[in-house]
């Protein structure tokens, strides 16, 4: 005996935009350890690591330095592009950085620009930082 199932319009509905949520959630899928080396001229590659997490429908991180890790704020994720900032202290001068680009599987691709507070803007090109997804 075979059982027919009808679909009405509403629950038909509602399968398409759960479908379309989870698509949106797994193309910003940046859930996870994400690590990477910042090479700038004349200085020293700084490794740095992310962990970004999702939740609730938000997301949220942490930059890991050699000697400290910071909150990310103002994450942004809308399809595959990124941006967010990291605000640091040393000796005094408080140096805001926004990192943006584009996510790509288990790689992102990030420009960093540097604003201080001693400084200002800087005007330069920031470096760009590979990172890759390691867990």
């Amino acid at each position: 005996m075979r059982c027919r199932v009808r679909y009405t319009g509403r629950v038909f509905r509602r399968i398409c935009l759960f479908a379309v949520l989870a698509s949106a959630l797994h193309a910003s899928g940046v859930s996870g350890i994400w690590t990477g080396q910042l090479k700038e001229p004349d200085r020293d590659p700084q490794d740095l690591s992310f962990r970004f997490t999702e939740a609730s429908g938000s997301v949220s991180g942490k930059m890991y330095g050699d000697n400290e890790s910071t909150p990310l704020k103002d994450l942004k994720i809308e399809g595959d592009k990124i941006t967010f900032t990291v605000t640091t202290e040393l000796n005094g001068s408080v140096n805001k950085f926004t990192f943006s680009g584009v996510i790509r599987e288990n790689e992102m691709e990030l420009r960093r620009e540097r604003e201080s507070s001693s400084k200002g803007k800087d005007e330069n090109p920031g470096p760009t930082l590979v990172l890759r997804r390691v867990a």
